[in-house]
């Protein structure tokens, strides 16, 4: 049984630990950052699976001014309202076991309440990620950029997912 609660700190070891294991893929995070993010992300959750942590999401919404991670500036500076999924990880033991597709399910259902039509991620394309790009273009990413970061040694695709809003 799944339970998707907001990280704690308690729970920060676990995240740094799981974030460093694939950090290939991901922004190398501190328990400084995670404090940050703690603060600012609208979605700041770990996933529990028959009460084992399998996994966390960390989201932020469009307007963080002080947020300078050059794939959120990217989205920043083309769309006005979104939600930018800051990271979302699997802990290897749970995958191929849709928990991945839970907590992006997560994402969704928080986007459809707030009226957001836009969730961006930016996923590795260089180192190769091809399990990731192949789960975002399942979930119905697509490709609407790509950057290079870390002093040009990684390239990223920068993708989105556009959720129709059905008004009432």
């Amino acid at each position: 049984m799944e339970n998707i609660t907001r990280i704690e700190p308690k729970d920060y070891d676990y995240v740094l630990k799981l974030n460093e294991e694939n950090v290939d893929a991901l922004i190398p995070t501190d328990r400084g950052e995670l404090e940050y993010l703690a603060e600012k992300a609208v979605l700041f959750h770990v996933i529990y699976v028959d009460e084992n942590p399998a996994g966390f999401i960390i989201a932020l919404r469009e307007g963080l001014e002080d947020y300078d991670f050059k794939s959120y500036r990217w989205f920043k500076e083309r769309y006005s309202k979104f939600l930018y999924i800051d990271r979302i990880v699997v802990d290897k033991e749970y995958w191929k076991k849709g928990i991945g597709r839970k907590l992006y399910q997560y994402a969704f259902d928080y986007v459809k309440e707030n009226d957001i039509e836009i969730v961006a991620a930016a996923i590795t394309t260089v180192p190769y990620n091809k399990e990731s790009l192949s789960f975002h273009a399942k979930m119905g990413f697509t490709e609407v950029g790509e950057q290079l970061i870390r002093g040009g040694n990684v390239r990223i695709s920068q993708q989105v997912k556009e959720l129709r809003i059905v008004k009432g």
